[in-house]
């Protein structure tokens, strides 16, 4: 059940010119993109199943970082027992992105010069069958810069080396190198060798997902830990206090420091997540399912665990959401019910025919219900 309220010579310079632009359009900021590294099997189920970031945000991950996995039959069956949502496989399907080669070793003797034999320009089909074949981009580019290219790249031609396994940096030699029927190939000085990578340590996508892992374990301190070196590396981000807050509230029972970091995951365009049951049953709880309510500046959104029932309303259409008194609340344990702290949301515009959805905290905790309705009231200036 899907519930939805909305809201180039000078002409060779131009090519070149032309080719750099389509491929900084198609490739965009290699250099970050590379930076961040890709989200593993384990660590994707991991966040799907603790339900802190929602589907949105994790899709936003998955993009813009991609996933270290296939998406194999095995792989889909596993995300979705954890609750993922279609579009999560979907995304993370999209997004593979294989480990990176290793660089081609340059013999000591070479003095900073790759070992290339001597040979003619390389032709797209041989650039394509090289990768294809399993060489290392580097070591193509090395061949590349050393014999040059018998066409002209553009960017289809970019997408197909790409598309075999090629890099960024591999495509923009391949632009510059270039070589005219009839010309000989100049090859560029020999760099000196560079310096030996230096261990990194952590940055700010590894301690969230150590932090994922360690809050799937239930091991607060090492989850609080983690999340506030990646606020202190980033404190513009808001996955570090959204997730935060959400280990505060449900590991360490601190509903004043949960909020004091929801809202500023809020304030950063993140939300504020919570564990709550919603009702199918008229208000009686009887028959309800689990997931997570999510409240950020614009909107409320619920995803329950099975990734099948969702909720979603933008703020200018939610006319009330206040405590409960009957309907899981205090006076209804009177008339034989239950008292779940349970809240209502009430749309100005019916969902699916409705006009009212109930849900109560996982905890039964009426103070959970209240900052959820403090928030919504916070952000989205909700006044009922």
């Amino acid at each position: 059940m899907i519930l939805r309220a909305e809201q180039k010579g000078g002409g060779r310079l131009a090519a070149l010119t032309l080719v750099a632009f389509a491929a900084l359009v198609l490739f965009p900021a290699p250099s970050r993109a590379q930076a961040k590294r890709p989200i593993t099997r384990d660590g994707l189920v991991k966040a799907v199943r603790i339900n802190g970031l929602s589907t949105a945000e994790l899709i936003q991950q998955v993009q813009s970082r991609g996933v270290s996995f296939e998406m194999t039959a095995d792989a889909e069956a596993e995300l979705r027992a954890a609750g993922a949502r279609p579009e999560v496989v979907e995304a993370a399907r999209a997004n593979y992105r294989p480990a990176a080669a290793a660089p081609a070793t340059v013999p000591a003797s070479g003095r900073g010069r790759p070992n290339v034999p001597a040979g003619a320009p390389l032709s797209k089909n041989e650039v394509v069958t090289m990768l294809q074949a399993g060489t290392p981009p580097a070591r193509v580019e090395q061949f590349v810069e050393k014999r040059g290219v018998s066409f002209q790249s553009n960017a289809q031609v970019a997408r197909e080396i790409k598309a075999a396994g090629g890099t960024n940096s591999l495509v923009g030699a391949v632009a510059a190198s270039y070589t005219a029927p009839g010309r000989a190939r100049t090859p560029p000085p020999a760099s000196p060798r560079p310096a030996p990578a230096v261990a990194k340590g952590p940055d700010y996508d590894d301690l969230t997902d150590q932090a994922t892992a360690a809050y799937d374990a239930r091991n607060a301190a090492r989850a609080t830990q983690l999340l506030t070196q990646a606020i202190q590396m980033d404190p513009a981000q808001p996955r570090a206090y959204q997730l935060l807050g959400f280990t505060q509230l449900y590991l360490q029972n601190n509903i004043t420091e949960a909020e004091r970091n929801m809202r500023k995951a809020i304030e950063l365009g993140g939300s504020a997540s919570f564990r709550v049951f919603h009702d199918h049953a008229n208000g009686s709880f009887n028959q309800t399912c689990a997931g997570t309510l999510f409240v950020t500046k614009s909107n409320v959104t619920f995803k329950a665990d099975d990734g099948r029932d969702t909720f979603e309303a933008e703020d200018s259409n939610v006319k009330e959401i206040k405590l409960n008194s009957l309907a899981g609340g205090a006076f209804g344990v009177l008339l034989g019910g239950k008292d779940l702290g349970a809240f209502h949301i009430k749309p100005r515009q019916k969902i699916n025919g409705r006009d009212n959805f109930n849900f109560a905290p996982q905890t039964k905790k009426k103070n959970e219900s209240e900052l959820i309705i403090a928030l919504v009231k916070s952000y989205g200036g909700v006044q009922g």
